[in-house]
């Protein structure tokens, strides 16, 4: 394991681990430093939502887990934190590419392509904001994918050709450092999410446990809970998991 400095941030990298957010879990508390990363350039379990799997082909991406301690961060605001590390990938990308968004609540698309998934799970002490184990895949060198995912795409494949990691770490850790300073500052970041979010004008198909229905997004609550307005003007709000976008 390497340990050194980028962009403000202490990293802890790794030649090869099974998962980040995993190693970063297992980490005691008074290790866990505030802006500290676990990186890795080859991780073999890499975790999405639920029991979903992230594919990286070793040496060619970006798997980190960055761990943020925020003071006085209220819990209920803990979707602060997922608009950060969102908004620290869109800007990062836009650098390269056009046409970047977020889609609620934790991935970053290029048009119709996911090129980002994200990762987050808090620690709670009383009414505040412990920690935060941000886990961030982003699709850099990748030539080809293999999984059964419907849509990634990499900036190999828009762009094609490769960029050198360790720049591209450094830019990505910037950015995401930048969107950090606002963390306290709620409606800022809220209104920044919901200019850059995917599908925010407009209406589509939607899908919850009662079946598929068409409605414009209206907003996101303080809980990071996702608003539609259906085309029989009621308001419906999802917690994660609880409602998808129908292609």
């Amino acid at each position: 394991m390497k340990r050194y400095e980028v962009s403000g941030f202490g990293v802890m990298e790794y030649e090869e681990v099974a998962s980040t957010n995993s190693l970063a879990e297992k980490l005691p508390l008074s290790e866990l430093k505030d802006k500290q990363v676990i990186l890795t350039w080859r991780q073999t379990q890499g975790r999405g939502q639920a029991t979903n799997r992230w594919e990286s082909a070793p040496g060619k991406n970006i798997s980190m887990t960055v761990i943020f301690r925020p003071e006085c961060l209220e819990a209920g605001k803990q979707f602060a934190v997922s608009m950060v590390i969102a908004l620290g990938c869109l800007d990062f990308l836009s650098h390269y590419v056009e046409g970047v968004t977020v889609k609620w609540p934790n991935d970053v698309y290029v048009g119709e392509r996911k090129i980002s998934g994200i990762l987050i799970e808090h620690r709670v002490a009383g009414a505040h904001i412990q920690s935060s184990l941000c886990g961030i895949g982003v699709n850099i060198n990748q030539e080809q994918f293999l999984s059964d995912a419907p849509n990634p795409v990499s900036l190999f494949q828009l762009l094609g050709r490769e960029l050198p990691l360790q720049e591209v770490l450094e830019e990505l850790l910037e950015c995401i450092g930048k969107r950090y300073e606002q963390i306290h500052r709620y409606a800022e970041l809220e209104n920044d999410f919901l200019r850059h979010m995917y599908r925010s004008t407009g209406i589509y198909d939607f899908e919850d446990e009662r079946g598929i229905f068409r409605a414009s997004v209206g907003g996101i609550d303080e809980y990071g809970q996702l608003i539609l307005k259906d085309t029989d003007g009621r308001e419906r709000v999802y917690a994660f998991k609880e409602v998808r976008y129908v292609c």
